[in-house]
């Protein structure tokens, strides 16, 4: 009797148990959507600016690089993100879709030598979040768009 008490309990248990799961789940509204049952929170991001020198000149075809920096044990890894090259007016824009740490820098590289008007020294940019702006909202586990201008100033080698 006690098994077939048990047996029947689960049953009903189960039965309960998907249907739960199942509401939380599905959706009333007609749109179609992305469900994530088990997921991390992520966000669309825009970095923008402008490349000059020194005095503020324009600087066309520097190599503007979003790369992942990380440290296992003693050893520290790089892997890119995505890169452009500055426009015409020193202009640059990376794209990146997923999740953003602390650990992600903006790399900003003269590659062609003279070409550009002279020769220019690499350098590094954390990227400051608190210039982050909000220019599309989210829902569920998608965060929105953020776009953050940094501008930057190399010095000649």
């Amino acid at each position: 009797m006690k098994v077939r008490f048990n047996r029947w309990y689960n049953a009903v248990l189960t039965a309960l148990l998907s249907m739960l799961g199942y509401s939380c789940s599905s959706s009333d509204s007609d749109e179609p959507e992305f469900i994530a049952e088990y997921g991390a929170p992520y966000a669309d991001f825009i970095f923008k600016g402008q490349v000059t020198d020194e005095v503020g000149t324009p600087i066309q075809n520097i190599k503007t690089s979003l790369k992942n920096t990380f440290q296992i044990e003693n050893e520290r890894y790089v892997y890119g993100i995505d890169s452009v090259q500055s426009g015409v007016s020193g202009d640059y824009q990376l794209k990146y879709s997923g999740m953003l740490n602390q650990d992600n820098k903006i790399i900003v590289e003269d590659v062609d030598g003279e070409a550009n008007g002279g020769e220019f020294l690499s350098d590094t940019l954390d990227i400051d979040f608190d210039k982050a702006v909000k220019t599309k909202e989210g829902h569920h586990w998608y965060q929105g768009t953020y776009e953050i201008s940094q501008d930057v100033k190399l010095k000649k080698k």
